[in-house]
């Protein structure tokens, strides 16, 4: 058969099986989750007995990306990228078959477990990933989306790269893209500003992947994500919290990773030969963890179907799963990637090696505000949540999005301050009294020209009661 291997292994599905029927193909067993553009499901393929993963996207979806991403996985053939076999369509659906990787994403095992990753888990995990983003970046392809949700493991514990629903490709023609792309917290900030980007965008988000497993959340990671999104180009490059629990080799790592720099950041080829990966443990390191998620999956599954009286999660704890399963609510820490999604702004029309620049100056009334284009993703994800929740923005109500901009100009919430070091805060100290005489400057002109037009009509009605 065309379809299977001398040891049953499904290689690619046969044009016979293309021009059936999906359902007649393979039995849905359940579903897993929500990946980028649709959910996605565990499936068996019945002639071969493999169990598959199957994303089933709406076509009402804009398909043209979704065409990006099956030509970008048909196009790689690495035992660290989830590999593709094949899609149909089915009514209003495409469905999207991929390899299925048992043990779930590394997100979902640090949920379920309630616990980070160790020094020796975290090297294991990102020599697979940087194999991965060697294969990708040698072929000029950026995945743009790396975070601990996007990379899955197998049930042996081999890391593979996932979710190619943003990934961009790079050709002769266009050294550099311009599209601001990815989840906030994990972005390079060459991507934020706009200013073209390559592959070593990808090395960022992985230093940031890093500091995830190692913390439990990225850098920045429990504050509004606009305001982060105008922190991550301005502040230094963040680091671990409490350096003395992890090694000189991880540290020295993660700064080869968070060079804001993307000229002198390390890319995927150097790291691998990287001292702290040079000293990674084989995946079998990783079966414990595997087995412990497992084990939590399972349990939550049957108490979800078979609940004990007096027993179980409080209510609190509990949400509700579109397919009517309780599971165990999220924590905050996990919760970032499913709320934020991906965002995906200024996408140039034609000209992608064109970059796109704003004139912000304040001061001048002819051209309208500029407002940050990813306001707008963060003011939906707003609006989206309230509605849910039977409560709209009155009129006139300001968001958190541009709350976010507000307190990094004006008086409001200042606990970002708390992660700068001492000598940015002397400095910022410094620049104080001439930012204040700037801003009251500022103030003074906005002032004179609301007052202006009242003066003159005092002067006036003073003008006409003398003639009079």
């Amino acid at each position: 058969m065309t379809e299977t291997s001398s040891k049953s292994e499904l290689k690619k599905l046969s044009e016979e099986s293309l021009t059936r029927q999906p359902e007649e193909v393979f039995d849905i067993i359940c579903k897993l989750g929500e990946g980028s553009y649709g959910s996605v499901y565990k499936a068996l393929h019945k002639e071969s007995g493999q169990v598959l993963a199957i994303k089933q996207v709406p076509v009402d979806t804009d398909l043209q990306e979704i065409i990006k991403e099956i030509s970008i996985m048909q196009q790689c053939d690495s035992p660290y990228v989830v590999k593709y076999y094949g899609s149909y369509f089915k009514n209003t659906d495409l469905w999207i078959v991929m390899e299925y990787c048992g043990a779930g994403s590394v997100s979902d095992i640090m949920r379920l477990r309630k616990k980070t990753l160790s020094e020796d888990e975290i090297a294991t995990i990102l020599c697979d990933t940087l194999k991965g983003l060697e294969y990708l970046h040698r072929r000029r392809k950026i995945h743009r989306d790396i975070k601990a949700g996007n990379i899955l493991l197998n049930t042996e514990g081999h890391a593979k790269l996932a979710d190619f629903g943003v990934a961009g490709q790079l050709t002769d023609t266009m050294a550099k893209r311009n599209t601001v792309i990815g989840t906030p917290f994990w972005m390079a900030p060459e991507v934020i500003q706009e200013i073209g980007y390559d592959c070593v965008a990808d090395i960022w988000s992985l230093g940031i992947t890093a500091l995830e497993m190692a913390e439990g959340k990225p850098p920045y990671g429990d504050i509004h994500p606009m305001r982060a999104i105008f922190m991550i180009p301005t502040k230094p490059p963040p680091s671990f919290r409490e350096p003395d629990q992890w090694s000189p080799e991880f540290i020295d790592f993660v700064s080869q990773c968070l060079i804001k720099n993307p000229d002198e950041r390390a890319t995927a080829d150097f790291l691998l030969n990287h001292e702290f990966i040079g000293n990674a443990k084989q995946p079998s390191i990783l079966s414990t963890m595997i087995a412990e998620a497992r084990e939590i999956r399972e349990s939550q599954a049957f108490r979800a179907v078979h609940p004990v009286p007096g027993e179980g999660y409080e209510d609190h704890t509990m949400k509700q799963r579109t397919d009517g399963t309780l599971v165990p609510q999220r924590d905050a820490v996990v919760d970032l990637e499913a709320d934020l999604g991906t965002m995906v702004i200024n996408e140039p029309d034609t000209d992608l090696a064109t970059m796109k620049r704003h004139d912000t100056d304040p001061m001048d009334t002819n051209k309208p505000k500029y407002r940050p284009l990813y306001l707008e993703h963060f003011e939906k994800k707003e609006v989206d949540h309230l509605a849910a929740n039977g409560r709209l923005p009155n009129p006139g109500e300001e968001s958190a999005a541009e709350a976010g901009v507000r307190t990094l100009t004006a008086d409001g919430n200042f606990d970002f301050l708390s992660w700068l070091p001492v000598g940015e805060l002397e400095d910022r100290m410094s620049r104080l009294d001439a930012q204040m005489e700037a801003e009251i400057d500022v103030l003074r002109q906005r002032y004179q020209r609301k007052r202006q037009p009242i003066l003159d009509a005092i002067h006036l009605r003073h003008k006409r009661q003398q003639n009079f």
